[in-house]
């Protein structure tokens, strides 16, 4: 008899949990629904936009929120939820949750690696920094910016907020008797501010090293060979940003140190170098997912 009571009691209890619900609005491109109240056994998940019924009393130190999936009580983290003020109103839909990714549940973490993989392609201006501008002025030219293309290959997995990327980075600049140019190796890590279906905006930093920057004066009666290295920070904006083919455009910071540059003598006779390369960096470019 005492068993009887505690599992009616047990019962009552989960589904008062469960009854005293309100509306929340997935707000990311997809809630994850987990087993258990440590979010280890993921079960499925919910689209974006999709309105679904959650009990009210939070869970975990305020975190998750139970939810029912087929007469179970299972839970969802309430980071990924638009919840809605006031109670019930009457004639909202709120589907039952039958979207399962199974395989979510089995993969390993090299099978992760194996999806959510984009290819991007990029165009920009950076700003050289007032170092360049004296260091081209030496030579008649008023040279500021640096011409940038950029291919990465990108890791982006819409159920986290970071990602990351690797490429290589091509910059120039070009004027009538002066010529600059470097291939450099660059990696970011990406962390997602605002995930919504359509658009994202994320921030990132960056780190990047060549060790071929080239420095050509007079059609290459002068050149030398420098390496650098540096640093970027900044902002990304994608439209469409897990679909097949996306857009992106952004902005940072670039901070560049150069060494092992040697001097090169200017028309009139002085020895001049430069020992760093920093400004604004404004890029747009398209993704797409293989």
């Amino acid at each position: 008899m005492k068993i009887k009571l505690t599992l009616l009691a047990l019962l009552y209890f989960l589904s008062s949990q469960i009854l005293a619900a309100q509306i929340a609005i997935v707000s990311v491109p997809k809630a994850v629904i987990f087993s258990d109240q440590t979010l280890s056994t993921p079960i499925g998940y919910v689209s974006y936009g999709k309105k679904i019924k959650v009990g009210e009393v939070e869970k975990k130190d305020g975190t998750i929120l139970p939810v029912i999936v087929a007469g179970r009580v299972a839970y969802v983290q309430i980071k990924d939820l638009a919840l809605q003020n006031g109670p019930d109103q009457l004639g909202i839909s709120t589907p039952k949750i039958t979207e399962h990714d199974v395989e979510l549940t089995f993969q390993t973490d090299q099978d992760k690696l194996s999806e959510n993989n984009f290819f991007s392609a990029s165009i920009g201006q950076a700003g050289a920094g007032a170092g360049w501008e004296e260091y081209s002025g030496e030579f008649g030219e008023e040279s500021s910016t640096f011409s940038v293309i950029s291919l990465q290959m990108e890791h982006r997995n819409p159920l986290k907020d970071t990602s990351w990327g690797f490429g290589l980075t091509y910059f120039s600049a070009s004027a009538d008797d002066l010529e600059a140019k470097s291939l450099a190796i660059e990696a970011n890590l990406y962390y997602s501010l605002f995930n919504f279906r359509y658009m994202s905006i994320s921030a990132f930093g960056g780190l990047l090293f060549s060790g071929d920057f080239q420095v050509i004066q007079g059609g290459g009666e002068q050149k030398t060979n420098g390496v650098l290295y540096g640093y970027s920070i900044g902002g990304v904006a994608r439209i469409l940003p897990y679909s097949k083919l996306g857009a992106f455009g952004g902005i940072s910071l670039r901070k560049i140190k150069v060494t092992e540059l040697e001097e090169i003598e200017t028309p009139g006779g002085l020895e001049v170098g430069i020992d760093g390369l920093s400004g604004v960096n404004i890029f747009a470019g398209i993704s797409y997912k293989f």
